[in-house]
């Protein structure tokens, strides 16, 4: 007899861990990473988007798919910033947001909370504030070539680095001037680079904001290519480069943005903004 009272007593009090656990806040992954399944009751997604247009953009329009009944805050947050939008519609929900014209320097989080009663799951964006993207372009081209400041290398659209010594508009010229604390450490093409930044600076095979992948040659033979990684959502990384076809009316040498799969770069070399790699999301507020 009491062996089957301790046998019920050890159910009983499994049982109520399991029920704490599905009903406890978890923190997830970086990117569009959602709450654990134990306390996810329902889905949702989050999408961030710019106007398409020339020029300084800083309008952006932030959309979650949520259920019907469920009722959604924004939660936007970066160095020295934070504010929260709520929805007057329940369901799912957009907000546009102008943002700083001069935003902070580092990783901007958009966190959709929403909740139906007493349950509750989010879904988040993580990225920098880039440029606006215009046909698979970044920037539009300038309307006169204007000559180079001393210093400073520029392409057609009047993107501009100093001390930048790869060749203009290449993707390598591109990646050294976004990444300026590996211009002395990386050398060569484009598919060189992890194997001369192994050993002097952190790398590894998954992505992180401010990081640098590299991809292998393809077609056999040819350069390789690097990219800066701007945005992380789930499986796929944002790229921001030169030189890349986005779509077939893109010109060769002009900065781009596109989505990729995190798992196509041969590698990722960290530093600067990346800091030492991935890092886990901070836990919800």
């Amino acid at each position: 007899m009491t062996t089957r009272i301790g046998e019920l007593a050890a159910r009983l009090l499994l049982a109520t861990l399991l029920a704490c656990l599905a009903l406890a806040p978890t923190s997830g992954a970086a990117g569009a990473a959602r709450a654990s399944s134990a306390a996810l009751p329902f889905n949702v997604g989050v999408r961030v988007s710019a106007d398409a247009q020339a020029g300084p953009v800083n309008v952006l329009t932030v959309a979650a798919s949520a259920p019907p009944r469920t009722r959604c805050t924004l939660q936007i947050s970066a160095a020295h910033f934070e504010k929260t939008l709520s929805s007057r519609r329940a369901g799912s929900a957009a907000w546009r947001w102008t943002a700083p014209m001069h935003p902070s320097k580092g990783v901007w989080k958009f966190t959709a909370i929403c909740r139906e009663g007493t349950r509750w799951t989010r879904s988040w964006y993580e990225g920098e504030m880039g440029f606006p993207q215009r046909s698979g372009a970044l920037l539009g081209a300038s309307a006169e070539a204007k000559p180079a400041p001393p210093g400073e290398s520029c392409d057609s659209q009047g993107v501009c680095f100093a001390n930048d010594p790869f060749p203009i508009g290449e993707c390598t010229w591109y990646a050294g001037g976004r990444r300026p604390d590996l211009v002395d450490v990386v050398h060569g093409v484009a598919w060189e680079w992890l194997a001369a930044a192994r050993g002097l600076v952190p790398e590894g095979s998954r992505p992180a904001i401010g990081a640098i992948a590299v991809y292998a040659p393809n077609p056999p033979g040819s350069a390789g290519h690097v990219g800066y990684v701007a945005a992380i959502s789930g499986s796929r990384v944002l790229l921001e480069d030169s030189n890349w076809r986005a779509t077939p009316w893109s010109p060769r040498l002009q900065v781009h943005e596109h989505w990729e799969a995190a798992q196509a770069a041969s590698g990722y070399i960290y530093g600067g903004p990346a800091g030492t790699g991935p890092r886990p999301a901070a836990p919800l507020r």
